[in-house]
Formats: C-alpha cells, structure tokens, sequence
C-alpha cells in the first residue's frame, strides 16, 4: 500500500515543476520552419481525418463546338444545266375529208355528216325541220313517184351494207270508201338490197310480193269494229262496214287490199377517218 502513495506523491511533485519551469519561447511569434515550434504526433488514433474528403466539383470540359461550315452553295457549285426546249407535241394529223361528189337529180335528198343520200325521181315533204349533220336518222312522206326498182345512190363515206324493212297494213275498199284496219298490220325483218360502191337497187316492194298478217275471218270483223268506232260513225254506218266483210275469209280477199305503209333503210358504212356509222331513213307512204 505504500508504494502506490509514494509513486502519487512523485507524480505531483512532477506536475508541479513542471508548471513553475517557464517556457523560454513563450510569448514570442512563431516561426515558419522552426523545429522547436514543429508538434510531431506519433499517436495513430490523432492522426486519423474525421471529415470526409472535400472534393471541390471540376468543371466539366465542354465537348469542342463543332464548328458549323456554311452550306455550300449548290446553286452556285452546280455546273449549268442547258435548258432543254421540248419538242413541240403535233397533234395527229386528221384524214382531210374528200370533197363529195355531188350527186345530181332531183328526188328525195339527205345530207348526213357521214354520208349523202339521193333517191332518185321522188317527190317528198318533211314532218319538221331536220339538221341531219347531227343526226342519226330522218323521216320522210312520199307525195310522188316510184319505189321499186329505184335506186339508192351514195356519195361520201364508204357504205358496206344497205338493209331494208317495210310495214303493210290491210285496208278496207268498196263504195262505202276506204277503212285502214291499223289492227292488221306487219312488219318485215331487215333484207339487205344488192348493190356495192354508190348505188344499191330498191327490191322487193312490188303488190304481188308484199308481206302481209294473216288473219281469220273474227280477227278480220274485229278490226274492223275498231276502226269504224275510232272514227265516231254513226251505228248505221258502223254496221255497214262490218257486213261489207262479212264473208272475207282472209286479209287479201277483196274489198280487202294490202298496201305500203312505210320503207325503212339502214345504212352500214365508214366515214372518211375508218370510224364506223349507221343512218336511218324513213319514208312512209300514205293511204
């Protein structure tokens, strides 16, 4: 127990001479670089940091700015381009028309665009005014002349066909007058005609040729009951016309007549350019 005392009592005669021993440096400045002033700490637990490292942020270097070349001038690098003159574009050249023949004599005329029409030694009228440059057909009414074995001539574009047609109706004739029975009538199939070039021949009109309906002897009293109520007659008249034909047996048995009505003639062809066409002509005869 005495020697911890006496190691106490050594320790604070030591402190105590330490403290009253002046520090011959105390009070003056320090020098840089003096050793005397110069702590060397051998201590590893005070010689650890206890803030972490403070990194100041480096600023970040820029990528280099490219450096922007101006747009070349294409316009102006360009060599010249020599304007190029398109050649003019021509138009197909049309056929020239051929001055037509004109086709001389009187009689029934038709002028078409495509082609023009001449019926020889025919007198006819028109229903109506009728610009045939810009029509596909035309109608007339015979007032004169002769059909059959007339002919058709042609004068323009190249004609390849003529067909004809006709219409007959029977008709009542004895002293009462005449009575057309528009029950009884016929039209034929298209017939072409013969002929070529500019002239075709008109055929098949003649009386004794026509096509007609058949007809029994009811069909025939029918008809005419029809045809003389249209006309308004009296009773006494309407019964006369029916006994006059009381014992026909067929439609061309006197009084009863078969007659023309109307020939129709369609026209095949090409115009000057090759273009195909078709014209209609109508002639009705009257009764």
């Amino acid at each position: 127990m005495r020697i911890p005392f006496v190691l106490a009592i050594l320790s604070a005669a030591i402190i105590l001479q330490s403290c009253g021993t002046e520090n011959p440096n105390r009070g003056k400045p320090i020098v840089l670089g003096d050793p005397a002033t110069i702590v060397t700490e051998t201590d590893s637990q005070y010689l650890q940091d206890f803030v972490a490292d403070v990194r100041p942020l480096q600023p970040v270097a820029a990528p280099p700015a490219e450096t922007q070349q101006p747009a070349a001038d294409t316009a102006a690098t360009q060599p010249e381009k020599e304007a190029t003159v398109e050649p003019e574009k021509k138009e197909p050249e049309q056929p020239k028309e051929e001055p037509r023949q004109e086709l001389k004599g009187n009689g029934l005329k038709a002028n078409f665009k495509e082609v023009s029409i001449l019926i020889p030694n025919l007198t006819t009228r028109s229903y109506k005014q009728q610009d045939l440059s810009k029509a596909s057909g035309a109608s007339f009414e015979m007032t004169g002349g002769k059909l059959n074995g007339n002919q058709i001539k042609l004068s323009g574009g190249k004609v390849t066909r003529i067909s004809q047609r006709y219409q007959t109706v029977i008709v009542v004739k004895n002293e009462l007058g005449t009575l057309v029975l528009d029950q009884l009538s016929r039209t034929t199939n298209w017939q072409a005609l013969k002929g070529s070039g500019n002239s075709y021949t008109i055929s098949g009109l003649d009386d004794k040729r026509l096509e007609y309906v058949k007809a029994s002897p009811n069909s025939i009293k029918n008809a005419v009951t029809r045809a003389v109520k249209s006309k308004r007659m009296s009773r006494a008249m309407q019964q006369k016309w029916i006994n006059s034909v009381r014992n026909v047996r067929a439609a061309n048995q006197k009084p009863l007549v078969v007659e023309l009505r109307s020939v129709m003639w369609k026209i095949d062809g090409k115009d000057v350019s090759g273009k195909a066409f078709q014209k209609q002509l109508r002639l009705d005869i009257p009764l």
